[in-house]
């Protein structure tokens, strides 16, 4: 992929009520450095140009992007006058002690029911959540352009291809028009089963952060919620759906 574009909300990026700024003299002095306000307000576009720093000037590889999802790090973004994101700053945040507040995304209550919908996948066919009793659902809510949703994918793959012929369905949920999601597939392998334009299911489950994973257990409860892309997202969720198989 030769973009990485995101929401503010994007992985588990977890903002403070209190902002801490420094002068980072090796960035470049036509680039300002966006407030949280403002990017709460915009999308966040990642191209292979923006340089990736810490916070002592070294120049990070694009690997690092990972650190979007590492809760120990504040990543500062900077733009150039006409607003293009050139420079990524990543704060660690243990230099500069702040009151961090929790994302509500991640907190669900145990026991939880499912919310039941209806969507209709890639080939045309519909399903049901509710008619999954019985099986442990795995849902993944993505989008075409979510750089991290993109890095986690052939994890996710593998996670498919250990659970084949199992009690387990994986399905992932977007936004993006089922035009858009074939244009990728094209490029890119993703083997969940695939719901596009499922607005109506991301508004129900409150999903404002991506990615975000979803199990459902046998009986249709929620047992695990994970915000934001993780380097070990795989054997995350196996252990869950391990404990559902049981």
């Amino acid at each position: 992929m030769c973009y990485f574009k995101s929401f503010l909300l994007l992985s588990t990026v977890l903002f403070s009520t209190v902002s801490f700024t420094q002068d980072y003299k090796f960035v470049s002095k036509n680039q300002k450095l966006l407030s949280d306000e403002q990017l709460k307000t915009m999308q966040i576009m990642i191209t292979p140009d923006v340089l990736l720093f810490n916070e002592q000037g070294k120049i990070l590889p694009m690997s690092n992007m990972e650190l979007m999802a590492n809760p120990d790090y504040k990543p500062l973004f900077y733009a150039n006058p006409k607003g293009k994101i050139k420079s990524v700053v990543f704060q660690k945040k243990s230099n500069h002690p702040v009151l961090v507040e929790k994302n509500p995304e991640s907190d669900f209550i145990k026991g939880e029911k499912a919310l039941d919908f209806i969507v209709t996948d890639l080939k045309g066919k519909t399903i049901k959540l509710s008619e999954l009793k019985g099986k442990v659902v795995v849902l993944n809510f993505w989008f075409t352009k979510c750089g991290p949703c993109v890095v986690e994918m052939p994890k996710l793959n593998e996670l498919v291809k250990d659970y084949k012929n199992t009690n387990v369905v994986f399905l992932a949920i977007t936004f993006n028009k089922k035009g858009v999601v074939e244009n990728f597939l094209d490029e890119t392998v993703f083997n969940y089963t695939i719901a596009a334009n499922a607005n109506d299911v991301i508004t129900m489950y409150g999903v404002q952060s991506y990615p975000t994973s979803i199990i459902i257990n046998k009986k249709g409860v929620i047992v695990f919620k994970e915000i934001g892309y993780r380097t070990n997202i795989k054997n995350v969720l196996s252990k869950s759906i391990k404990a559902q198989l049981k």
